[in-house]
């Protein structure tokens, strides 16, 4: 049963790859495009006109003055697309009774857990549980969620919602469904599905866990403080850290390569009151809960 399972569930990650990109001879050539890009592109003016192809016709076009560096200086798509943003232009919330947001996108769903379980718009229900991959779900019941959806165009780095620490990184493997909102399907339940690593965090407003969704065509996700960790194809690998690692609110802490989602939950508090819409697009740094304990 297991097993019929995982075979249809992989072929509607390729039926799914197919329909995005308009037949299986695209998705082929895209997946290609995935694996090359990583390879140097040797001048800058193929650089500026191959960027301002895919980002402008493909994808939505980049704002090129918040990035860190000229265009023609990022060596390859997947340095473009693993880019920073210049710090100026995403300033860090500083109150102390808010959760701020860890990446740019776009808010998907944002709210209360109802015990245990999370329902999204798309009508699709998960427990905490499931998402959570074997850690305890119990401090997380009747807590608050965000689920936030990075576009190809967004800055795919992520950063700590608050001061505090992170006390373990868990890789879970699975499928590479599509994560876009247009194609989650009850059925194929994406965040429960596909492959995801889990930050667990410990902050002054409680513990915390952003969970990083794969979706189609990623192959990694990265860690510029915890380069040591090095996950398993096929089990579930854990990372703790003793001591735990430092972090402040701002800190950039883990990076997407290709188009994911990142979904944070936080511990249950006196009062918690989300301070973004669904649909609403927002920016690292920005506050997205305020709490009272």
């Amino acid at each position: 049963m297991m097993k019929h399972r995982a075979f249809k569930t992989r072929l509607e990650q390729y039926r799914q790859a197919s329909a995005i990109h308009g037949g299986i001879l695209n998705a082929c050539m895209a997946a290609l495009a995935v694996r090359l890009s990583r390879v140097r592109i040797p001048s800058k003016r193929l650089r500026l006109r191959l960027y301002r192809t895919i980002y402008g016709k493909k994808y939505t076009a980049l704002n090129e003055s918040e990035l860190e560096r000229p265009l023609w200086a990022y060596p390859s798509f997947n340095a473009l697309f693993t880019r920073g943003v210049r710090a100026e232009l995403r300033p860090i919330g500083s109150a102390a009774d808010q959760l701020l947001c860890p990446c740019d996108g776009t808010v998907q769903e944002v709210g209360a857990i109802r015990e245990d379980k999370i329902l999204t718009v798309k009508g699709i229900e998960y427990s905490v549980g499931s998402l959570l991959a074997g850690m305890d779900p119990r401090p997380y019941h009747d807590g608050s969620y965000a689920i936030l959806f990075l576009s190809p165009s967004d800055c795919h780095r992520i950063f700590s919602p608050q001061d505090g620490t992170i006390d373990e990184i868990i890789h879970v493997p699975g499928h590479r469904l599509l994560v876009h909102p247009p194609f989650q399907r009850p059925e194929y339940p994406v965040f429960s599905l596909n492959e995801r690593v889990i930050l667990h965090l410990s902050t002054p407003l409680g513990k915390c866990v952003l969970v990083l969704v794969a979706g189609w065509g990623v192959g990694n996700i990265t860690f510029p403080r915890g380069r040591l960790f090095r996950p398993r194809l096929r089990r579930t690998s854990r990372l703790s850290f003793d001591p735990p690692l430092p972090v402040k609110k701002g800190d950039w802490i883990a990076t997407f390569e290709l188009g994911s989602t990142a979904i944070l939950i936080g511990e249950p508090a006196d009062r918690v009151t989300p301070l973004v819409r669904a649909d609403e697009k927002v920016h690292y740094g920005q506050p997205i809960f305020s709490i009272q304990r």
